[in-house]
């Protein structure tokens, strides 16, 4: 089994950013979630806003990594209106039944990432063994470095831990956030 998958939707870049980074901390497969449609424009943002709001999932394309080949799978989204980006939520739908571990992160130009993590978790259906909220301002100012290397360690902590166990599966919760200016606390 391979150890991890990061798996996350961008449309800004933002994300892919704190995807990219991730990836090769953990040494991990990357894969991007692809709208069917474009979110381009006003159009794509009003759209987006929309669909998150009423919990609508989104057309994707078809995975191209099976996560049930994974020992953890890594979810990343933005955060739309409050709430988790509408494709995620579909690839959350699809393939859930499939992720034996969830470490899960997000990013936000203001506020809402707690709350976007816990309903990942819960349509999951499953505790992460990490999570981490991100502010856009800190990922374009690189100052979510600090935050990105702890939530790697312990994604890599639990990964070793349980390479020489056969622990339950019963990760405690673990929140990496980013230090905050003052000129940014929401």
């Amino acid at each position: 089994m391979k150890p991890v998958l990061i798996v996350y939707y961008s449309r800004s870049g933002v994300t892919a950013k704190v995807a990219a980074a991730l990836a090769q901390a953990c040494g991990a497969d990357l894969e991007r979630i692809q709208d069917v449609r474009p979110r381009t424009g006003v159009a794509g943002y009003l759209r987006s806003a929309w669909q998150a709001l009423r919990h609508q999932p989104a057309d994707i394309a078809a995975a191209v990594h099976r996560p049930a080949d994974y020992a953890f799978v890594v979810l990343g989204t933005p955060v739309w209106a409050g709430r988790m980006s509408a494709p995620i939520r579909s690839y959350i739908l699809q393939q859930r039944e499939h992720f034996h571990r969830i470490g899960l992160f997000c990013t936000m130009g203001g506020s809402g990432g707690p709350d976007v993590l816990s309903a990942m978790a819960e349509l999951c259906n499953k505790l992460p063994v990490a999570s981490m909220s991100l502010r856009q301002r800190d990922v374009l100012d690189d100052a979510y470095v600090p935050a990105l290397a702890g939530f790697a360690d312990e994604l890599a902590i639990v990964r070793d831990s349980e390479a020489h166990t056969t622990a339950p599966e019963a990760p405690a919760l673990h929140d990496h956030a980013a230090p905050s200016s003052p000129s940014s606390a929401a």
